[in-house]
């Protein structure tokens, strides 16, 4: 048990789990950003779709991760 993560961890699973969960608070908190910053014209709408992608992916990650369990 060198590792820390392995001691913050039992499973593989688990540590995927907060990673998958993780990625996706993030990917929201970018979207809701981006999503105020386009009102002001300082994102575009490419942007906008870009981090949306980026959600659904996340989202989709989480989801397996979760029926993984």
């Amino acid at each position: 048990m060198d590792n820390e993560s392995t001691l913050q961890h039992e499973t593989t699973l688990e540590h995927a789990l907060d990673v998958a969960k993780a990625n996706h608070k993030e990917a929201v908190r970018l979207l809701e950003r981006a999503r105020a910053a386009q009102k002001t014209g300082d994102v575009t709408d490419e942007r906008v779709r870009q981090l949306e992608n980026l959600l659904a992916i996340a989202e989709e990650d989480l989801r397996r991760v979760t029926r993984e369990q």
